[in-house]
């Protein structure tokens, strides 16, 4: 995933990993965990929260919104982009969008 193709994550069965494969954290039935399988937030539904349950985003179909359901990306024809369709990277869709989601508020800096 990345602006200029050069893959920036992988994710892999519930493994977010970074692009020399070390594992930056896990999305586990609906828990987001750090490298060291420490709790740091959920997606529960289309509902996206910290590690106090407290609500900063939502999932809904191809698009990561924010708190105040202002959409923040879209994930489209494999583009990753802004919400003022500026493409950030791109995902091949091989795993669900869920994961894409943790990784993006989680880890990838880009929230």
């Amino acid at each position: 995933m990345s602006g200029n193709r050069s893959t920036l994550a992988y994710i892999e069965s519930g493994r977010i990993m970074n692009a020399s494969r070390s594992t930056l954290g896990y999305f586990e039935n609906g828990t987001v965990m750090n490298a060291s399988r420490s709790t740091i937030g959920y997606i529960s539904g289309s509902t996206i929260m910290n590690s106090s349950r407290s609500t900063i985003g939502y999932v809904e179909r191809d698009c990561i919104l924010s708190g105040s359901r202002s959409t923040r990306f879209y994930i489209r024809g494999g583009r990753i982009e802004r919400s003022n369709g500026s493409t950030i990277g791109y995902y091949d869709g091989s795993e669900d969008i869920k994961a894409l989601a943790a990784y993006i508020v989680f880890f990838s800096g880009w929230w």
